[in-house]
């Protein structure tokens, strides 16, 4: 209960951050070299070596920038503008392709393989240096469930996509807290 309570005001830190590395808020990062992601991912690194434990901190930070760095796609929109996207040169990116592939075609299933199957290294990592179930990996399933989830209110909203990152970056508060119990 003490680490829920210590990490629970990280919250809205978390979510804004997650906001802010993807795309919102470029008044403050248009100035800085490179992406928002690089500033966002050893904030919350920090963030969470301070408050819960320094090696997270290591394995979030260098997890949420993996987590970030490569390719969305154009599956954001879940199907919703696929015909508006149709000569997007983002779909010519063999990562992409290859997403496409393995989801057969589906923005659903993509994004759920994008946001799960990033994520899954993160725990992964916990579990080999923490000695934690390996079970803890499974948390990437309803992580990737839940974040297609946040973008599916994308159209249930007039927030669009600003309430999907925010809810992405509460997932990630919550996976954090997770792994910070599951030692």
């Amino acid at each position: 209960m003490e680490q829920f309570l210590t990490w629970l005001p990280a919250l809205p830190v978390l979510m804004v951050l997650n906001r802010i590395r993807g795309g919102g808020m470029s008044s403050l990062t248009d100035r800085l070299p490179g992406r928002a992601l690089y500033y966002v991912s050893m904030i919350i690194g920090g963030l969470t070596a301070s408050i819960l434990d320094p090696v997270l901190g290591a394995i979030v930070a260098l997890g949420f920038l993996i987590w970030g760095a490569p390719g969305w796609g154009l599956w954001f929109d879940l199907g919703h503008e696929d015909a508006m996207q149709a000569g997007d040169p983002r779909n010519d990116d063999l990562f992409v392709k290859v997403v496409e592939f393995i989801a057969f075609g589906s923005d659903h299933v993509a994004m759920f393989l994008r946001l799960g199957a990033f994520v899954a290294p993160v725990l992964a990592a916990w579990q080999y240096l923490e000695g934690a179930s390996p079970w803890i990996c499974a948390a990437a399933a309803p992580f990737g469930l839940l974040g297609v989830g946040a973008y599916m209110l994308r159209y249930r909203t007039t927030w669009g996509n600003t309430l999907s990152e925010l809810l992405i970056g509460l997932l990630w508060w919550a996976l954090i807290l997770f792994m910070a119990l599951m030692r």
